[in-house]
This record gives structure tokens, sequence and C-alpha cells, in this order.
């Protein structure tokens, strides 16, 4: 059985996570993917080296792929460039706006030389607006879309960021999925099509507080912008505007239903979503919260007082007993928790192990690569892992017959410096 996009051709001329990522997970449904590098290498692969030219974050990034190192601003690349978008189905791009111009693999450069190309392009912020021309990564995005703050916990005055690039990971999976979706569309009409994306578009996608009924929150919010601007103004710490803001919110104290919790030899978190599940867990500790009783007044103190009263209160009972054994109460009342784990535990952990969320591949210089499965398995189509992240230029001659070009062709571009 072969991959569902088998026979499906992507030029990725992206670099760090977002388009990799896209690319790599397009590779596990069966495409033949080829990753362009300029000469010295993208910079994930010098980003804390391991060896020389190879890298963690690029290995994970960059598996099931072919490699071509060619200088696309040479003059003389020209004939290559263009060669290699009409062997593709889909170009994927994630510089600044005004970079893929500059290089001539632009939607309209590239739709000149291949007319139903798919082109996927993303980038930071948006190809429009004041700040569409902005260096951008995921932690800036985090930053300025809010999600670094949604986050309740400082560390040393300092907002915490999202450490697994929260944009940058979702973006990835959603341009596999639009191209996906404009491949099928180009089997039915035999139109190629230009998707756009932005990690500040995701991460606010990603945010509850992205999402406002204008009939009853505005004025709540507009309420929470003049005291942030009066905090600045005033030359508040960042711990002084938090604990503002979780003031001007006393209906979030007191969560005793979605947090973690210690206990008396390690840590679990629990999720009691919905009436029904918050019931059985206010059955399950024995405690009553008089928020869900007739006559509860919810003034911002009232709701303060209570839910420091049932913080404590909960805190304290799951300190008495041990990891396993409230593991062992909860689920027994159809409570939702776990343990909480390091990454370096689930390499051997028996769930992991029991649904093969593992796999081992080879890579050229660093041999048996343990890492996750593709994330989803179709039965009749199945994923897998292709390849290994290809090493700098490793494809280059391959590649380059492969789109039309001779020998001595590639001579000539190898003696100008233009490929590696």
């Amino acid at each position: 059985m072969t991959g569902a996009l088998e026979g499906v051709r992507i030029l990725d001329c992206t670099q760090i996570i977002a388009g990799p990522l896209a690319a790599s997970l397009l590779s596990e449904m069966g495409a033949d993917v080829v990753k362009v590098e300029p000469l010295e290498g993208e910079p994930w692969r010098l980003q804390a080296e391991i060896l020389p030219k190879e890298s963690r974050a690029f290995i994970t990034q960059n598996r099931g792929k072919r490699d071509i190192a060619i200088n696309f601003k040479h003059p003389e690349a020209a004939a290559a460039r263009d060669a290699l978008i009409r062997w593709a189905d889909v170009l994927i791009t994630n510089y600044r706006p005004g970079v893929p111009e500059e290089l001539h693999i632009d939607y309209e450069s590239a739709k000149a030389v291949k007319p139903d190309i798919i082109y996927c392009e993303n980038t930071a912020f948006g190809k429009e607006g004041p700040d569409s021309h902005r260096r951008g990564y995921d932690i800036v995005a985090q930053a300025m879309s809010g999600v670094i703050t949604s986050n309740p916990h400082i560390r040393d005055d300092l907002p915490a960021i999202v450490a697994f690039a929260p944009a940058d990971i979702v973006t990835g999976v959603a341009l596999a999925w639009a191209i996906s979706a404009a491949l099928f569309h180009k089997e039915r009409t035999g139109e190629g099509q230009a998707i756009n994306s932005s990690l500040l578009h995701t991460s606010l996608f990603l945010q509850a507080g992205a999402r406002q009924i204008v009939a009853l929150d505005e004025e709540k919010r507009l309420e929470r912008l003049a005291a942030l601007s009066a905090a600045r103004e005033r030359g508040a710490s960042m711990a002084e505007i938090y604990e503002e803001r979780r003031k001007a919110t006393p209906e979030l104290a007191g969560n005793i239903y979605y947090r973690p919790y210690q206990t008396k030899d390690g840590y679990l978190v629990l999720g009691a979503l919905g009436p029904g599940p918050r019931a059985r867990f206010r059955a399950a500790l024995d405690v009553h919260d008089p928020r869900y009783g007739e006559g509860f007044e919810p003034t911002p103190e009232r709701l303060r007082e209570v839910g420091a009263q049932l913080t404590a209160e909960c805190e304290a009972k799951f300190r008495e007993k041990t990891n396993d054994e409230w593991l062992e109460y909860l689920g027994e009342r159809d409570i939702a928790c776990g343990p909480v784990r390091f990454v370096d535990e689930l390499f051997d952990n028996p769930q992991v192990v029991a649904n093969e969320y593992l796999a081992d591949y080879e890579h050229p210089l660093f041999g048996t690569i343990r890492s996750p499965a593709p994330i989803v398995r179709m039965s009749a189509t199945p994923t897998r892992i292709n390849r290994s992240s290809p090493t700098l230029g490793e494809h280059t001659d391959e590649i380059l017959r492969l789109v039309g070009l001779d020998d001595r062709q590639i001579e000539r571009l190898r003696s100008a410096d233009i490929v590696r």
C-alpha cells in the first residue's frame, strides 16, 4: 500500500519550524519532498550543532526529504530554479514579504513558470499591515498576540513563554491540511491556488481570549484595557498587572476542577469540565462548592473568598495520598486525571509502546533515531517515515538530473559556486 500523496511533488523553500514541518508531514503521506537550502545551510541546521551543519532541531523538522543546496540569488541559477518549479506540484515558502519576489519564488513568478502550481506562503505577521515586514519567530508571535500573557505564571517578573513553539507547530499542521485540500481541489478542477498563513493568525486562533461576544464582552474588555494602560503608565510590574487582571475576573479564582495538584509523592492533573464531571469530583473529594448552590451571591469579594477556601481544602486533601492511590481512586469514579511526567519518561511508557507512538529510522550520520511516529494513521493509505532528514546538499546532483539538467550543466553550476 502506498501513501495518499504518492506521486505528489513538494518544493520546500522554507526554514526553521512551521514550513519545514508542513513539508515533512506531507512526506509521511507519501509526497516526494525536495528541500531547498542556501549553500551554507538553513539557520536551523546551524543552531546548537551536534555535528557540523547538523542539529537536533533540524533533524526533527526535516525528516522525509531530499536536499539541494543552491544559491537562488545568483543570476545563473534561474534555469535550475525554474526547472525545480516546473517539477513541483506544490511550492512552500516562509520568508518575510518581499523576499520571495527577490528570489523569484513568489506566487506570480511561480505561476508564470507552472500555471497550476499550488503556492503556500507562511509569514510571521501577515502580508499586509504595519508589521508585515518585521522579522518574527514563534516567541515574537506569542508576545504580539497575547499568548505569552494568557499564561498566568511569571518568572522573575517576566511573562513565561510556551517553550515548544505552539504557533509554529500548529501552523505547520494547518499548512499540511490546507495543502491537502488544495491538492483535492486541483484533482477536481485542474486549478492551482495560493495559500496564505501567519504565526500571528495561528496565535490568535489558539486563544480562548481571542473570542468575544460583542454584545456581552466588549465593555469588560475596554475596562481591562483602560486598567492595563493606567498600570503601564505608572510603571507597574508584571506581577502587579497580573494580580489586577485576576481581580478583574474573580470567577476564575478558586479553580479546583482543571489544574495540577501535588500529592504525597508527586504531581497529577485532573480535568472536570461540565456539571456532571464536576459533581463527581466534589463527591469524590467530599467538598462543598457553594458556587453551585442556590442563593450564592457571585460578588467579586465572595468569589475570591470562596475560591481561596476551596483551593486550600482541595490542595490539602491531595497531599494526603500518593499519586497511584489518587489515580486509582479518581479513575474508579470516572474523573479524568493523569500523572505529571517528563518527556524522558515516555520512551519506555507502556501506553506509548503499546500504541507504537515512537518509531525508529536510520540517519546517515547518526545511525538509529527514535522519535514520534506520524501523528495520524490511515488504513488504506498508510503514513510512514520515508527517510531521515537530509545532509546539506545530499541530493543536489540527483535532483538537478531529475528536473532535466545534464552533468555538464550541473558541473557549470558547481564551478560557479551556485550549488553545493
